[in-house]
């Protein structure tokens, strides 16, 4: 013999269920967030030509504002600032405080002669690119407060370095190393 409550009961219960249990269900697919991949980031660069020529005009800045700071006799190094590292920064700091006791200034302008790209890497959003410059300076010289040069009259015309910027962007990169080099072949006279 059935009991119509029971019954009636057993079925009220399991479409109170079904109905839950269908509310609870997401209208999206549920993924493994272990099998999710994470997001590429996008390339600061899209090629090493990029990549040197972003640095190129970086360095070309900062050598442009270190000639500004120099010309006005090292009063202020704060147009540099945004070229530089931290360190870079201090070393600035420090040389202007040199010069300014010196009651020095420069003249002329520092031209960059050449740039070649030693490498370029990005990890993390981040790029970092190595270049060798070549520098002419045979326009610039360092006059103290009496008008003599302090400019060794041995030292080179044209210069090379090997520099390393890194940032974010083209317009962020920062010189976190600048370093005579030996090598040949990047200053073209």
């Amino acid at each position: 013999m059935r009991i119509p409550g029971r019954t009636f009961l057993a079925a009220c219960t399991l479409a109170l269920a079904a109905s839950l249990l269908a509310a609870c269900t997401p209208s999206h697919p549920v993924t493994d967030p272990t099998k999710t991949s994470k997001p590429t980031p996008t390339p600061v660069f899209t090629s090493d030509a990029d990549a040197l020529a972003a640095a190129t005009d970086r360095f070309k800045k900062y050598e442009s504002a270190s000639d500004r700071v120099g010309q006005n006799g090292w009063r202020d190094t704060t147009p540099v600032r945004p070229f530089v590292s931290d360190t870079g920064y201090q070393h600035e700091v420090n040389s202007a405080t040199k010069y300014r006791a010196q009651k020095a200034h420069a003249i002329g302008n520092t031209v960059i002669n050449n740039t070649e790209l030693e490498s370029h890497r990005e990890e993390n959003g981040v790029a970092t690119v190595r270049m060798y410059v070549c520098e002419d300076l045979s326009a610039v010289d360092v006059i103290d407060g009496s008008g003599k040069s302090l400019i060794d009259p041995s030292r080179a015309d044209f210069v090379a370095f090997v520099t390393e910027l890194r940032g974010k962007s083209s317009t962020s990169l920062v010189i976190q190393s600048l370093d005579y080099w030996s090598g040949g072949g990047i200053c073209k006279q």
